[in-house]
């Protein structure tokens, strides 16, 4: 009873405090909430299972590695919006231009099959409550909340998808932290064994970081910043992929650890969509409940934020004379093709592909533009090396991530 009462309060303490008009009417954190719950919609109700099915005891480090790997992206992001958008302005043509057009279709293709996995993942969570399991109505009930957004788009554009998700990320929020404190608890009061629980199946090295690159999409989100221009200014943009990064990252980071205790007290017998409720529900009865509503919350404000996202995105490559609506529109509808196509876990892993070549588009224009840019006293050695470092593991990721086994 306490560890319920210790996640419901808190849920409904940082609840009170988010919504609070001063945030709420925060440029920068409106701002920042479209990369945000980009990223924790991607793996928040996922990851945890995948690392340790896939990683056991060294769960923790591959989330870090997964971290660490994501942020240095973001600073190509951020480098980026800060120099390719003025260059690119300045010259429409040439070797970067083309590389960024090749960059855009690529993560158009990405945000499709990443609303895909949010709505698909969203539904089996219900699905899952109502003790549903034929897996064909499921893809109708993906089909209607999508053909459902795709209203709200036409109806509402950007504005109206933005309001959602705002809603919906505060509530993801208060949602995560209430579970993080009851997973704490639950760890002291227990007085569980750390990082001694073994991967479900045993795994080479090189299967291991095969499928944790194939997991990259987890950490994806931050890049929608990119196609906020006519919202927000370049510095809200930069701010809102720093501020976006470190929250979901120390999420992230916080919740595989605090989980290590509860896989090795509940081992996972098979991964599915749905393992992180059924686990964390035999140590706490309350928290599939909240995982149900953060389901609910986190998958919509994904999938809204990375509309919002593939739709800027499609007009910028498209220049037909059409409202953003329309743009909206054509993602759902790549969408729901992919979802009578593949399942959660291979989607995972195509979208893992798609945003890791946009991302060596990204490398490849600011290797491009670092030689071109003023030096002002700056070595540009070091730059050109850790970008090139990103470019060969955004390689491995297209060419040899695969999925994490699974039921």
């Amino acid at each position: 009873m306490f560890l319920n009462s210790v996640a419901v309060s808190v849920t409904l303490l940082v609840g009170i405090m988010l919504f609070h008009r001063r945030l709420r009417h925060s440029e920068q954190w409106r701002a920042t909430v479209t990369p945000l719950a980009s990223i924790i919609g991607s793996g928040f109700l996922i990851v945890a299972p995948l690392l340790h099915s896939v990683m056991g005891k060294w769960a923790l480090l591959g989330m870090v590695g997964l971290s660490v790997f994501a942020y240095a992206l973001g600073w190509v992001i951020r480098f980026n919006i800060t120099n390719a958008e003025p260059y690119l302005e300045k010259h429409p043509t040439g070797v970067i231009s083309r590389l960024e057009k090749a960059a855009q279709w690529s993560l158009g293709i990405a945000y499709a099959i990443s609303v895909a996995f949010y709505i698909s993942l969203f539904t089996a969570f219900i699905f899952d409550r109502l003790g549903v399991s034929d897996p064909v109505a499921g893809k109708w009930a993906t089909t209607v909340l999508l053909l459902s957004i795709m209203t709200i788009a036409w109806l509402r554009g950007a504005k109206g998808l933005e309001w959602i998700e705002l809603v919906a990320v505060t509530i993801k929020l208060a949602i995560i932290l209430g579970v993080l404190a009851a997973l704490l608890s639950f760890d002291i009061v227990e007085g569980a064994a750390w990082f001694q629980h073994e991967a479900i199946t045993e795994l080479s090295l090189i299967q291991t970081t095969a499928m944790l690159a194939g997991m990259l999409m987890v950490t994806q989100g931050f890049e929608t910043a990119r196609f906020m221009g006519e919202q927000y200014n370049p510095e809200q943009r930069i701010n809102a992929v720093k501020y976006s990064q470190g929250i979901a990252i120390t999420l992230y980071v916080v919740f595989i650890g605090l989980t290590c205790p509860i896989f090795l007290t509940f081992p996972i017998t098979e991964l599915n969509e749905t393992t992180i409720s059924h686990t964390l529900g035999k140590a706490v009865w309350v928290l599939p409940f909240l995982l149900l509503i953060a389901a609910t919350a986190s998958q919509l404000s994904a999938a809204l934020a990375d509309t919002i996202g593939g739709g800027g995105l499609l007009k910028e490559l498209v220049q037909w004379r059409l409202s953003n609506n329309v743009y909206y529109m054509l993602i759902i509808v790549l969408a729901l093709f992919l979802v009578w196509s593949a399942n959660v876990f291979e989607i995972i892993n195509l979208a893992s592909k798609g945003f890791a070549l946009y991302y060596l588009m990204q490398v490849l224009i600011a290797i491009s533009l670092v030689w071109k840019l003023p030096r002002n006293g700056v070595l540009i050695w070091p730059r050109v090396v850790l970008m090139g470092v990103l470019g060969i593991g955004l390689v491995f990721v297209i060419g040899w991530s695969i999925p994490a086994p699974h039921s």
